[in-house]
């Protein structure tokens, strides 16, 4: 059994230049999410340094996007589990203001929206 971190997003994402462990997949679909996932983060992530990783490897996708969406997930990959969100939360893109915000539980979906910001 290994912990994941799997992303999704309703824009193309890629592998990103980041010293994580990333996996760009075929596209599929996990119950739960409402995109197809892309990428996987082998081991997931647990350091600060990993969340401040993923926190600017999603900067830089969703940079030239006005609005988007990317999910994260936290789950726990085996033979002998089903692949299962459990719980589920939103975050809009300019509410994060420190990147422990995408330290998820095991079972945990995120989705991060991007819109613009009224201010």
């Amino acid at each position: 059994m290994t912990n994941y971190y799997y992303l999704a997003s309703d824009q193309k994402l890629g592998l990103g230049n980041t010293s994580l462990d990333f996996t760009e997949i075929e596209p599929w679909m996990i119950p739960g999410f409402d995109y197809p996932v892309q990428v996987e983060i082998f081991n997931g992530v647990k350091k600060e340094w990993e969340l401040r990783e993923l926190l600017q490897y999603i900067r830089n996708y969703t940079a030239s996007y006005p609005v988007c969406t990317v999910q994260i997930a936290h789950l726990l990959n085996s033979d002998q589990v089903e692949l299962k969100v459990q719980k589920k939360s939103n975050l809009l893109w300019h509410e994060i203001v420190n990147p422990k915000q995408l330290l998820l539980q095991e079972g945990h979906l995120l989705t991060i929206n991007k819109v613009p910001n009224s201010q």
